[in-house]
This record gives C-alpha cells, sequence and structure tokens, in this order.
C-alpha cells in the first residue's frame, strides 16, 4: 500500500532537476542584480548631472570673478596713470609757485 503512494522518479532526472533548480535561482540573482544596477545607474545619472549643473554654477561664477577682477586691475592701473598725472602737475605747480617767491 505504501508503494502505491510514493512518486518513483528515474535516478537519472536528479542531476537535471538540480541544474534546474540552480539555473533558476541563477536566474533569478541576475534579476536582482540588474534591477539594483538600473537604480543605482539612475541615482548615479543624477547625482551626475547635480555635480555637472554645480560645477556649471561654479564655472560661471569663478568666470565672473575673473572679470571683476580684471575690471578692477584695470580701473587700479588707471587710477595710477591719474596719480602720476597729478603728481606731476603738482611737482610743476609747485617748481612755479617757487620761482614766484624767488
Amino acid at each position: 500500500m505504501s508503494e502505491q503512494n510514493t512518486v518513483k522518479i528515474p535516478t537519472f532526472l536528479l542531476p537535471i532537476g538540480a541544474a534546474a533548480v540552480s539555473l533558476a535561482v541563477a536566474w533569478g540573482v541576475l534579476q536582482s542584480n540588474v534591477a539594483h544596477a538600473t537604480e543605482d545607474r539612475e541615482r548615479i545619472q543624477i547625482i551626475a548631472e547635480e555635480a555637472a549643473k554645480k560645477a556649471a554654477a561654479n564655472g560661471q561664477a569663478q568666470a565672473v570673478t575673473d572679470a571683476r577682477l580684471d575690471a578692477i586691475v584695470a580701473s587700479l592701473e588707471k587710477q595710477e596713470q591719474i596719480s602720476e598725472k597729478t603728481n606731476e602737475q603738482i611737482s610743476v605747480l609747485v617748481q612755479a609757485l617757487l620761482k614766484g617767491q624767488n
């Protein structure tokens, strides 16, 4: 009676069954890894885009800062030239005053 309730599997099918189970597990792991890689790729893409925006903003800020520095340097050079001319004019006036007193 116990022989009627049992399932008999031929022994040559056992390696095939084990291979099928291991194949199913490997496929499941692969699908899981692909899903995580997709999530990571999306997250990395968002981070990279934000970094690119910040770099562009920093580059623009640096360009503005460089332009301001150039303007300041040009202004200082102009002030120096004006100061030299003013010093020359004052020197000429002082010499004229000194000659007028003599």
